[in-house]
């Protein structure tokens, strides 16, 4: 009867500010896994805490939310510039603190819009930051689309569900446009719409295409450009993808013939993609990133300048248009990956040399001059991601070629897709050693891509897979291939990944 005349009082570790500021405290500073861990307990946690007043619940949020910044940004800061050398256990255990963080966040402040709708105790406190209560939980389901997306894995659909109903509430209230602080300082302030249309055009940015760093980069340059996006009900200039709110999926490009629903939304770039363009030219002029330009780091221009390019075809008004016809195919292919791996098996081949290489068999959907889109398990290939040299072998081929991962999607748990470009439908292994005057270079392996171009006298041009640091523009290489010696001019380097490069070279000459 006390407690009711008092109102009841919560015993929760965090209901008093005091206690919660000294709890807060004592969490590790150089251990962010540890202290992440702990502030998504809290978090979720409060989940039972009804009896803590609406407005407590609201702080206690808040100052969690706060304190992981810095933690969150060191997680991610290791994610992405771990590349091959961070080992799978630690990417995975950095992927699940991070994300179930933004999931706890987003859980609770979607909870506490709800327990303000039922008119929970202590629900008039909220009154004044119910919109940022909604562009923060927005934000926190944005951060785990990002993530998903980092993975290359399938998007919840209970994301699309989330940033529909809370869209939806802030139509309805009236502040969907409304300016807000979303948190104190530099970039805070924002709309529901605005951080609703972040998360929505990075999806529709064709990310399975892009390694996390150019990803992370993507997603800064979404924000950066996010005020000039639209999104309304009716079609207009600048909105070509679509989302119904209602229904759970993802959003897609305009069609011709779309069915209009009280959920349906039409959203795009608007002058965003003019602003886009204005900075490539930018950035091709000066070869520096603008200081008003927020990246959250430093990045190699030349990078930045390959995302900006990406981003602005996807943002056009017309979608790129494939290269090549892509054709309907039920086949096999066998795929090995590693640069050594690829040399021992086409070595093996070669020489019509037993070699187990313990190549993966993937179902291989559709095809086309240039490559392949197959499917493969999603209890397999934990060291595939977008820029993976591949040997590839259709079932019934003569030889092995080489290619490259160059789109990675989930369509569920079950079944990833992988789109490959191939650099060649053979391959031969040859060395190559520089040529320096008066001393003898130690040859190493390198893959001959048969795609070169030559004419009678055995000049011309060619393809050739090295390892990293092999080549070099200021030196000249000498090839042994097919029993003889060939001069080789390096021309230019094409592409790199974690375990080889890809360069072009001249052939000068045949020596005698």
């Amino acid at each position: 009867m006390l407690n009711w005349i008092k109102g009841a009082q919560s015993d929760h570790p965090l209901a008093d500010q005091k206690a919660a500021r000294e709890l807060i405290a004592e969490l590790p500073a150089n251990d962010s896994f540890k202290a992440l861990e702990e502030l998504s307990y809290w978090l979720d946690s409060l989940k039972g805490a009804e009896v803590l007043k609406l407005g407590r619940q609201f702080e206690i949020t808040d100052l969690i939310d706060q304190t992981a910044k810095n933690h969150q940004r060191k997680l991610s800061q290791d994610y992405l510039s771990g590349g091959a050398r961070l080992q799978k256990v630690q990417e995975i255990r950095i992927w699940n603190t991070s994300f179930n963080f933004w999931k706890q966040l987003a859980d609770a402040y979607q909870l506490w819009l709800t327990r303000y709708q039922a008119g929970a105790a202590g629900w008039g406190a909220l009154k004044g930051p119910l919109s940022t209560i909604v562009a923060r939980a927005m934000r926190a389901i944005s951060l785990q689309l990002k993530w998903q997306l980092l993975r290359y894995g399938p998007v919840a659909p209970r994301l699309w569900e989330e940033y529909g109903k809370l869209f939806a509430y802030a139509e309805e209230k009236g502040f969907v446009a409304a300016k807000v602080e979303v948190y104190p300082g530099k970039f805070g302030e924002s709309t529901v719409q605005r951080e609703c249309l972040k998360g929505l055009m990075l999806a529709i940015s064709s990310t399975d295409s892009l390694l996390p760093d150019k990803l992370e980069i993507a997603e800064r340059v979404v924000g950066q450009f996010s005020e000039f996006f639209v999104l309304g009900r009716q079609p207009a200039k600048g909105c070509h993808y679509y989302i119904d709110l209602t229904t759970g999926k993802g959003p897609a490009r305009m069609v011709s013939r779309l069915e209009m629903t009280p959920g349906l939304r039409f959203f795009g770039p608007g002058s965003a993609a003019q602003e886009l363009e204005k900075l490539i030219t930018v950035l091709q002029a000066d070869g520096v990133v603008p200081s008003n330009v927020d990246l959250g780091g430093v990045y190699n221009p030349e990078l930045v300048l390959e995302v900006l390019r990406h981003l602005a075809r996807y943002w056009a008004p017309v979608p790129p248009a494939r290269g090549e016809e892509r054709r309907r195919s039920v086949s096999r292919i066998s795929v090995i990956h590693a640069f050594d791996d690829i040399v021992a098996t086409v070595s093996a081949d070669t020489q019509d040399l037993a070699f187990d290489n313990s190549a993966e068999t993937w179902m291989v959907e559709n095809e086309s001059e240039g490559g392949y889109g197959a499917l493969m398990p999603q209890t397999k290939g934990d060291w595939l991601q977008v820029g993976t040299l591949l040997g590839v072998k259709l079932e019934h081929g003569a030889a092995w070629g080489v290619g490259i991962v160059r789109r990675l999607s989930a369509y569920d748990l079950k079944q990833r897709y992988v789109g490959i470009q191939v650099f060649s439908k053979g391959a031969t292994v040859v060395k190559l050693a520089p040529v320096s005057a008066g001393s003898r270079n130690v040859a190493q392996d390198a893959v001959l891509l048969p795609s070169s171009t030559s004419d009678s006298t055995g000049t011309g041009e060619m393809s050739l897979l090295v390892r990293p640091g092999v080549f070099s523009e200021k030196k000249n290489y000498e090839m042994q291939a097919y029993g003889r010696s060939y001069l080789l001019v390096p021309k230019k380097l094409l592409e790199g990944g974690d375990d080889f490069d890809m360069a072009r070279f001249r052939v000068m000459q045949r020596p005698n």
